[in-house]
């Protein structure tokens, strides 16, 4: 009984930390694994060319405070989010805090966290929980986005980050 019973906070947490299902993201989940996360992102990819939209690619965990508040900041504020986010391929990249190392796989290639980075012209060389990448649907930074949740809890401030993405498409 006492193991039901974690295993039941553990999938309310779990489901607490990821983007609300009213903006409808793309989830993509690691399958379970102990030497990697696999996070195949070869989908979002697809999606953002065939309809010709930036990626708001976000790396959230369920173990993560500041990924919960931002949860909690979506389902607050879904008035004047989702026309914002309506306008990009949401992505939904929900893991843990620890773990074995992210991969990120598109099509048939794979990309350690580093290798992502470069790949899409992130300089920021650190893991940290929540991420977000603004990409082109080829895969290339928009524009930089904050390595913190401060400008991504209001939303004047969250609705200017991705603004530049609405004025390039």
């Amino acid at each position: 009984m006492r193991f039901l019973f974690l295993a039941c906070i553990l999938i309310v947490q779990t489901a607490y930390a990821a983007l609300p299902d009213d903006y409808q993201p793309l989830v993509v989940k690691p399958p379970l694994s102990f030497s990697e996360r696999v996070i195949d992102l070869t989908p979002a990819f697809e999606k953002a060319k065939k309809l010709n939209k930036p990626m708001l690619v976000y790396l959230g965990a369920a173990d993560c405070p500041p990924c919960k508040n931002y949860t909690l900041f979506l389902e607050s504020h879904k008035d004047e989010m989702k026309p914002v986010l309506a306008k990009v391929v949401l992505v939904d990249i929900q893991t843990w805090l620890k773990g074995p190392k992210l991969i990120f796989k598109i099509a048939d290639k794979r990309y350690s966290f580093d290798e992502f980075n470069v790949l899409v012209g992130d300089p920021n060389r650190i893991l940290l929980y929540p991420s977000w990448w603004l990409l082109t649907p080829e895969g290339k930074q928009v524009r930089q986005l904050p390595r913190n949740t401060s400008k991504f809890t209001f939303v004047e401030s969250h609705i200017n980050l991705l603004r530049k993405s609405d004025d390039e498409n």
